[in-house]
């Protein structure tokens, strides 16, 4: 005889699978440039917009976004939060780039000439973005002080009522360029904990990502490009936060425009690309609002193709910024990054104490490291530093002790310098007595090539570095050591490597 269950038993669990619903069981829906915002939001059948997609998920949920342009004018708010265990994620669906904007193209026929080098078109809403091709122009304000049209610059836009004026860099006439305008960020978070983004393009905003809640916590920003953005690619950092393997490109026009700014302690930023970055690629700053940001990880990352800023005493002229920018609380650690400074951009400006910085490779960059008054107690370590045109080292009086060793100096051309407490060294032999670093040698690293950071063999960086708990692996993911001491710079030498 079969034995029956007590309904008395069946029935809560019955109610709470109903009352619990869609909690109980994590959902994939599909999102698609030809689907319909009526539909179930499947592979069959997917919805329109991404706006649906983000009022409609709940914990556990991904959204599948398939290749195409999607426009999200004002802003895409995404306000669903998850879970530690049920993420709800934003995922590219794979077949080609997914497009994410706010922003509008001009028509080429609207422009009319004002005077001089400053054309005018009328647009049907506010803009407090514009871009030529790829690139933003520099926008009104107290930081470029233009206020009319009278106090334009080249590279910079205006706007009165319904009119946008614009003096592009090249005095050109914009019916000829790609023109397009914003009116906000492209992507805004409010609350939405536990969020992942993944293989998304998130382009011509004001900023791209911007958190605009006042907790928003463990947000991971992976494989995506963030290019073409006005003021910031990611502003301010969600708690708990991880940004990596992405790529941010052509991002603002001025030192406070950058890659990523401000970061609560913890962030970790790694295997990303900045390149053509007007402010910095990474900015740790909290203007004063506390938890300011320290305890970060900065790992991995390349820094690229340096972008000339736009400044009212010199709008063409050759002005150039830092790459990262370490304030805030300190006690973050800086390693296997790849810096390009072309000779224009420095690389990183340790305002904050107790950074670690290590198995770094700066190629280029204006200078390597920069210390500051009060900021004491930093590690600078086991780092390439090749063709610095300014200075190895930013080292002013009053920034004392800090502690650098196993350091491999270098200058292909151009005198080398080196500043230790406000003094300055024309000669390795001399800074090594005031500053010591017994370990570190002025010598030819023998890089790969001008951009390739990996070593070649016989380089004198092989087995050369101080093994380091706080790093055990390399760029490239390769253990530390893998000979009988581990590598200076960002790479261990593999002979076999490809």
């Amino acid at each position: 005889m079969l034995k029956r269950t007590p309904v008395c038993t069946v029935l809560p669990v019955i109610l709470f699978l109903l009352a619990s619903g869609h909690a109980a069981i994590a959902a994939t829906y599909v999102v698609a440039p030809g689907g319909n915002d009526s539909n179930p939001g499947t592979e069959a059948a997917p919805w329109k917009t991404l706006q649906k997609a983000v009022a409609s998920v709940q914990e556990g949920d991904t959204v599948r976004i398939k290749a195409g342009e999607y426009f999200v004018g004002p802003t895409l708010t995404v306000r669903q939060a998850g879970t530690a265990e049920k993420p709800i994620t934003y995922q590219a669906y794979g077949d080609g780039e997914v497009r994410i904007t706010n922003s509008s193209a001009l028509p080429a026929d609207g422009w009319t000439h004002v005077k001089g080098s400053i054309y005018s078109t009328p647009i049907s809403r506010g803009a407090v973005a514009a871009f030529r091709n790829a690139a933003p122009l520099h926008a009104p304000g107290d930081r470029a002080t233009i206020f009319s049209v009278d106090d334009m610059i080249p590279n910079s836009f205006y706007v009165s009522g319904q009119t946008l004026y614009v003096w592009l860099e090249d005095g050109s006439d914009p019916k000829n360029s790609r023109m397009r305008v914003a009116p906000g960020h492209v992507i805004s978070l409010r609350e939405c904990h536990y969020s992942v983004f993944d293989g998304l393009a998130v382009e011509y905003g004001f900023n791209g990502i911007k958190d605009q809640g006042k907790t928003t916590h463990h947000i991971t920003i992976r494989r995506c490009i963030i290019r073409s953005i006005a003021s910031q690619g990611i502003q301010p950092v969600a708690g708990d936060c991880v940004i990596e393997n992405n790529l941010f490109q052509m991002i603002g026009s001025n030192k406070y425009e950058h890659g990523i700014y401000g970061s609560r302690p913890g962030t970790i930023i790694r295997n990303n690309v900045f390149e053509e970055i007007a402010g910095a690629g990474i900015h740790q700053f909290h203007q004063g609002e506390p938890p300011a940001g320290g305890g970060c990880e900065f790992s991995g990352n390349v820094f690229r193709k340096p972008r000339r800023m736009t400044q009212r005493s010199s709008p063409s002229g050759g002005a150039y910024y830092v790459d990262i920018i370490a304030w805030g609380e300190g006690g973050n650690r800086i390693f296997n990054n790849v810096f390009y400074g072309e000779g224009k951009r420095a690389g990183i400006s340790l305002n904050s104490v107790n950074n670690l910085v290590t198995h770094n490779t700066f190629i280029g960059s204006r200078s390597a490291v920069s210390f500051h008054n009060g900021k004491a107690g930093n590690r600078v370590l086991n780092n390439i530093v090749q063709d610095a045109p300014r200075s190895f080292l930013i080292w002013p009086a009053n920034a004392m002790p800090q502690t650098l060793d196993y350091n491999l100096y270098y200058n292909a051309s151009g005198a080398p310098r080196w500043e230790r407490d406000g003094a300055a060294y024309l000669t390795f032999d001399e800074y090594q007595k005031a500053a010591g670093e017994t370990h570190s040698r002025c010598v030819d690293p023998l890089l790969a090539g001008p951009a390739d950071a990996h070593l070649k063999a016989g380089s004198p960086a092989i087995d050369a570095g101080v093994a380091l708990k706080e790093v055990a692996a390399d760029k490239d993911g390769a253990a530390r050591p893998q000979g009988a001491a581990c590598d200076i710079g960002a790479y261990e030498y593999r002979a076999n490597a490809k």
